[in-house]
């Protein structure tokens, strides 16, 4: 990071990549501003001590090829709390902006949060995050069906969508239900369905981040963990499921090549919010539980007979 500040992310050098983008009819159309989850990501990216520089001027900090076209990746240091700063998302916005313009590229992405917190700002079109989100709901419904097929779980089985009336939740309600399938959306307070209790359920997490934890107690052994959410669940609340049987599935985003690779659990992959406008974006599906409990599940799934708890 501290090199790509001194040699391509001063706007001198910004500008010069811009002519060489253009002289070469711009192979990168496209960027990614991320931004780091927890303090662990943000160390990940840059010096404790180059942080407070960069919480929200983006910094060159990789390259991303996938669906085809290679892209740039930027980061920042700003975290979720900072957004709810005044003018930070303004602000962040703009500097984007202008980078994009010195770059020649037309579109910009936002990881996480970003997009939705940019909207209910003012700072981000809405016909924009419509157009994100619908892109990683058509995402995750693929995802939802790769791990019906690996699991052979029947069609008929009910899904839980946990943020289902969100800028993702919405468009994925609508394209489960044009295949005919169970959906029970919970939002907010809503509490889980007590009519599945005891059933095979499979639960899509594209809330908010925590959600999925303040409803812990509700679930049950037979539920399957579907997430899509930033960032994936931490080592304890996996735990806490093992011990409760319910095996973990993570959406680590599409599948492509970032040099360097995303860390943890976004490793081997590029997120959805950063993927480009592709038709054939196909997602990549991890496995975040035990291999002991990935094999009671597959003997369940071959008798037949999950096994449920009360």
């Amino acid at each position: 990071m501290l090199l790509s500040i001194v040699f391509l992310s001063n706007p001198l050098s910004l500008v010069l990549l811009g002519l060489l983008n253009r002289l070469f009819l711009r192979p990168f159309r496209s960027f990614f501003v991320v931004y780091p989850a927890s303090q662990r990501y943000a160390d990940h990216y840059g010096f404790k001590f180059l942080q407070p520089a960069l919480k929200k001027t983006p910094v060159i900090c990789g390259v991303y090829f996938q669906g085809g076209t290679p892209g740039l990746i930027l980061g920042i240091s700003g975290t979720e709390s900072d957004f709810k700063k005044p003018g930070f998302l303004s602000d962040l916005k703009k500097k984007s902006d202008q980078i994009a313009r010195w770059l020649g590229i037309s579109s910009v992405k936002y990881s996480g949060i970003l997009p939705s917190s940019m909207h209910r700002a003012g700072v981000l079109e809405p016909l924009e995050l419509k157009r994100r989100s619908s892109r990683v709901a058509q995402v995750v419904f693929r995802a939802e069906k790769e791990l019906r097929q690996q699991l052979s779980i029947e069609t008929e089985t009910p899904v839980i969508l946990l943020g289902g009336h969100g800028s993702v939740g919405a468009p994925l309600q609508r394209l489960l239900q044009t295949q005919g399938r169970s959906v029970y959306t919970v939002d907010c307070d809503d509490p889980i369905p007590e009519s599945l209790r005891g059933e095979r359920v499979i639960l899509i997490d594209v809330a908010r981040k925590g959600a999925l934890e303040e409803r812990m107690p509700q679930l049950w052994q037979g539920i399957i963990i579907l997430n899509e959410t930033y960032p994936a669940p931490r080592r304890r609340t996996l735990q806490q499921l093992e011990e409760m049987a319910i095996p973990v599935f993570h959406i680590a985003g599409v599948k492509g090549i970032a040099l360097p690779r995303f860390p943890g659990a976004y490793s081997g992959g590029i997120p959805c919010c950063g993927m480009n406008d592709s038709d054939d974006n196909q997602p990549l599906l991890k496995y975040l539980s035990s291999e002991s409990l990935r094999k009671n599940l597959a003997q369940q799934t071959e008798n037949n007979t999950p096994s449920i708890a009360a």
